[in-house]
């Protein structure tokens, strides 16, 4: 009998051990898969001049950009799922222009020169901007052309 009751009292110790080894297994996968996501999750945005002023054209990881449409620059492909264009920064008008490439769908109603551009995406090799996510930020509807410049 007092073998039977030793038994038993190691074998809930071995489920108590395997109960909280699953456990602690669980809370370390959540904890990096958690930290993934949120370092994928998370860009840091440059201005176009922040990018010429610094060595981010040679990174490999994907950054953001922060940027204006330069006028009679938007170059769409025939298919209308790819674009060329060139950016610059938005208070500043300077000789600084940032080739930029995206494939996808744009929607051409408010992709004018007034709208800020946000951006995610890496540099090719010839310095071009290849930008995977493009968001428009639409002007505010109480100013005016005329604000803009």
């Amino acid at each position: 009998m007092q073998k039977k009751s030793e038994d038993r009292v190691v074998e809930l110790k071995n489920k108590k051990i395997t109960f909280f080894s699953i456990i602690i297994i669980v809370v370390v996968m959540l904890l990096y898969f958690g930290f993934q996501a949120f370092s994928e999750a998370t860009y840091k945005y440059y201005s176009v001049s922040e990018i010429y002023n610094s060595d981010t054209t040679n990174e490999l990881s994907k950054i953001g950009l922060k940027a204006v449409l330069v006028q009679n620059t938007y170059v769409r492909s025939a298919d209308g799922l790819s674009a060329n264009f060139k950016v610059r920064d938005k208070d500043t008008i300077s000789e600084n222009n940032l080739e930029v490439e995206y494939s996808g769908e744009i929607g051409s109603v408010f992709f004018n020169e007034y709208s800020e551009l946000i951006m995610i995406g890496h540099f090719d090799n010839e310095g071009t901007f290849i930008a995977t996510n493009l968001s428009v930020r639409c002007p505010s509807k109480y100013m005016t052309e005329e604000d803009y410049t």
